[in-house]
């Protein structure tokens, strides 16, 4: 028999007793009623679902870096791992409801039937503690009004003589490690678009956070090789140019940092080109590869206008960028540039999928990817482009040593078509990104493709990580 403290009986009668007020009475039924919230909680739903459906991103406020999916999983979790746990406490505590106990209802304006007796803790306390932690912990300016809503519902409680204030003390302290916890575990998916965020890729458009290069760049125009308008930067240089092709995690502009640093050490110009998707192309959705060698043959040939030599230009393409640039040299014909980078492209799109997801989940993705965005994906492959590729194109192909997306052997099935290729392995790199834009292994392996560039030699770095 566990003796509760006086001051917790006290507490209930001065809340229930002395506030009571017809008013404040209507409202603490209102809040207290689990059913009134749902039209808010499927309001919350739908936003999360679909208007997050190009979230998260890489910068920006907390609400747009978060997974919208993977949070509304989270919120399920909590009211999953709350609820029942609180009610297996309440068999073990034992305690009956203030309306419930005889004794102490004769003192008291009990306005609300309950159907169960047990008291301690309070669920309605627990659960939606639990979930103004989690939301709380997810997106930070929602951490005042989740706490007020979640301070109402135990204040319900008590005001209804359903609890007393130590149940709902505890049902707060309870649900709020619960809230807690779970963020915890879900703090990696709270951060991944998810299959579901990715396919989203082929089916809006992704409203990327860019910020703007400095005023040394040039906002320039130009025209696909299939007729379509597009915009990317130009920064001014040598008599080099560094061509920038992104890949699908990325946009025009998330090379910015490596460009202004071979344009700072070697005086190269550069151009960024943006493909399908990005905020600079008129085509709202990317094709994965398929089309966008459109956009680089339209880029290669602005260069020419620009007044640069096939020979001078140096194409870099990351990840799927990698990809679409060699089927753009083997088509390009008299605009194939003087030298090819390829970073962590993949040789087939769900091959890579499969190595990096495993079978099941990479199946769920060619699911979820609309039907004709997969079917072209399927027949996509990068080796064809390089047998078809004439003879004259020089490519070296980085390639990071932990890189679980685009391992090496992907890599090599692409280069076994290039009798004079080279391979650079940036030792301890993952898949390009962001985080490795422009790392001290990256910038090493491009002062040895400057040296071979300008004295028209094969790389010295087959094999050689850097």
């Amino acid at each position: 028999m566990i003796n509760w403290p006086v001051w917790d009986t006290e507490l209930l009668y001065a809340v229930n007793q002395d506030l009571s007020h017809p008013m404040l009475t209507r409202a603490m039924l209102f809040i207290t009623e689990a059913d009134n919230w749902i039209p808010l909680i499927l309001i919350g739903a739908f936003l999360l679902l679909f208007g997050g459906c190009n979230l998260p991103r890489f910068s920006g406020s907390s609400f747009q870096r978060r997974n919208p999916r993977a949070v509304l999983v989270g919120l399920l979790v909590c009211i999953a791992v709350s609820d029942p746990a609180v009610y297996q406490l309440k068999k073990d505590v034992g305690r009956i409801r203030p309306c419930r106990d005889d004794d102490v209802a004769v003192m008291l304006d009990c306005r609300l039937y309950s159907p169960g007796r047990l008291s301690f803790p309070s669920s309605h306390a627990a659960n939606s503690a639990s979930l103004a932690v989690f939301i709380s912990c997810c997106y930070p300016p929602l951490s005042v009004p989740a706490a007020v809503l979640a301070f109402l519902v135990g204040f319900s409680r008590v005001y209804l003589a359903v609890h007393y204030p130590l149940d709902v003390i505890a049902g707060w302290l309870f649900g709020s490690l619960v809230g807690l916890c779970v963020f915890l575990l879900f703090r990696r998916p709270l951060q991944s678009i998810g299959l579901v965020g990715f396919a989203n890729r082929f089916r809006y458009r992704q409203k990327v956070v860019e910020t703007a290069p400095s005023s040394e760049w040039r906002l320039c125009s130009w025209t696909s090789h299939d007729g379509l308008p597009v915009t990317g930067w130009h920064l001014p240089g040598g008599r080099t140019l560094f061509i920038f092709v992104h890949g699908l995690g990325g946009n025009c502009t998330s090379r910015v940092p490596l460009a202004e640093e071979l344009h700072r050490r070697y005086g190269w110009a550069v151009l960024l080109v943006p493909l399908r998707g990005d905020s600079g192309h008129p085509v709202s959705v990317t094709s994965g590869g398929v089309l966008e060698p459109h956009d680089i043959l339209g880029a290669l040939a602005f260069a020419g206008e620009l007044g640069y030599s096939a020979g001078k230009c140096i194409l870099y393409g990351v990840s799927m960028g990698g990809s679409a640039a060699l089927k753009a040299c083997a088509l390009g014909g008299d605009i194939v540039p003087g030298l090819l980078v390829i970073h962590g492209a993949y040789a087939r799109f769900f091959s890579s999928a499969r190595h990096r997801l495993g079978g099941l989940r990479a199946g769920l993705l060619r699911l979820l990817i609309p039907r004709t965005a997969s079917a072209d994906l399927g027949l996509f492959d990068a080796r064809l482009y390089a047998a078809l590729s004439p003879p004259p194109l020089r490519v070296v192909y980085i390639s990071g040593e932990r890189d679980a997306t685009c391992p090496l052997i992907h890599g090599e099935e692409i280069m076994a078509h290039f009798p004079d290729h080279s391979v650079m392995i940036l030792k301890g790199e993952t898949h390009p990104g962001f985080g490795n834009a422009c790392s001290p292994e990256l910038l090493a392996a491009f002062e040895a493709i400057r040296a071979a560039h300008l004295e028209n030699t094969p790389v010295q770095g087959d094999g050689i990580q850097l």
